[in-house]
């Protein structure tokens, strides 16, 4: 996964998968691969690199006007790729799909706070010694 860019091959999907499909494969890989739910505590770069790719991936896909425009720019992109001769008429311009970008930020626990030293009131009962 550290080198795809096509969303849908980050995600595990076809191009003609449902929005049903793309929600469950992102809560899938989102289990696998957030910090939380890691079993080594040490902070691992390709493993968040691997989640901001599936984090940018579903929110490209959530959407069904990007993602239309995604697919119109991967389907001109691949129709430009196979005609060599020049077109007939200037193309229509297009929007390309934006890129979109999530930076992922790990933390460390937080540290324990102690509660302020109040006497003997635990909560709105008072404990007696």
């Amino acid at each position: 996964m550290a080198t795809e860019r096509d969303p849908y091959r980050v995600l595990g999907l076809s191009s003609s998968a449902s929005q049903a499909d793309i929600t469950s494969a992102y809560r899938r890989l989102l289990r696998e691969h957030h910090p939380d739910t890691r079993t080594h505590q040490t902070p691992d770069p390709a493993a968040d690199e691997d989640l901001q790719r599936i984090l940018s991936a579903y929110t490209l896909l959530r959407d069904p006007e990007h993602r239309a425009a995604h697919d119109r720019a991967v389907t001109d992109g691949a129709a430009a790729e196979r005609d060599v001769r020049p077109p007939r008429s200037p193309p229509a311009p297009t929007q390309p799909a934006t890129s979109i970008r999530i930076q992922v930020v790990v933390l460390g626990t937080p540290p324990r706070r102690r509660p302020p030293a109040t006497g003997l009131w635990v909560s709105p009962v008072r404990w007696h010694r």
